[in-house]
C-alpha cells in the first residue's frame, strides 16, 4: 500500500482500504494465508513535521491446526499508533524521496507478525484421534493412576488426615 506523502493535507489522509500482502512474507512465518486484511484509520504530520500513523488492522490467518494439522481460520485484530520521525533513517528500504512516498505494507507486516499465536487448534473437531499405540491424550491427569503408585496415593491421603 503506496501512501504519496505530498497528498496528505492538513487534517490528515482517510484510509479504509483492503491490502494484499505480498506471499514471501507470510510463508516464512508459517503462516498459509491471510484473508480479509481491512487497514482503517488516518496518517497525518504532527506540529514537528513527524509523520503519524493511527491504523486498525484486521483479517483472518489460514493456520494449520496444532494436533490435527488441518487448516484453520484465525481471526486477528491489531492497532498502530506509530510515529515517524526521519522518514530516510527509519523506512529508508520502503521510503522513496524521489516521488515522496512511503510502501507502509512493511509497517503493517511489522505489527501484524506480532498477532500469529504459538499454537492454534479447533477445539470443535470431533474426529481427534485421543490415544494410538503407546499413548492417549487425558483432560485431567488423576483420571488414571499408575498401579505401581497407588499405593503411594494411600499414603498421601491418609497423611492429610
Amino acid at each position: 500500500m503506496i501512501i504519496d506523502l505530498n497528498k496528505i493535507p492538513n487534517i490528515g489522509l482517510e484510509i479504509d482500504a483492503s491490502i494484499d500482502l505480498k506471499k514471501e512474507l507470510y510463508k516464512s512465518a508459517n503462516i498459509l494465508s491471510l484473508k480479509n486484511v481491512h487497514v482503517k484509520g488516518f496518517i497525518n504530520y504532527d506540529y514537528e513535521k513527524n509523520l503519524v500513523l493511527n491504523l486498525e488492522v484486521n483479517g483472518i490467518f489460514l493456520l494449520e491446526d496444532a494436533i490435527t494439522l488441518d487448516p484453520i481460520e484465525y481471526p486477528f485484530f491489531c492497532s498502530l499508533d506509530e510515529k515517524i520521525e526521519n522518514l530516510q533513517e527509519t523506512c529508508g528500504g520502503f521510503y522513496e524521496k524521489s516521488k515522496n512516498t512511503l510502501d507502509i505494507s512493511e509497517i503493517l507486516w511489522e505489527n501484524i507478525v506480532l498477532e500469529i499465536p504459538i499454537r492454534a487448534t479447533n477445539v470443535n473437531s470431533n474426529d481427534l484421534k485421543l490415544q494410538g499405540c503407546g499413548w492417549e491424550l487425558t483432560q485431567n491427569e488423576k483420571e488414571k493412576i499408575d498401579p505401581r503408585l497407588e499405593k503411594l496415593t494411600e499414603l498421601l491421603d491418609k497423611g492429610k488426615e
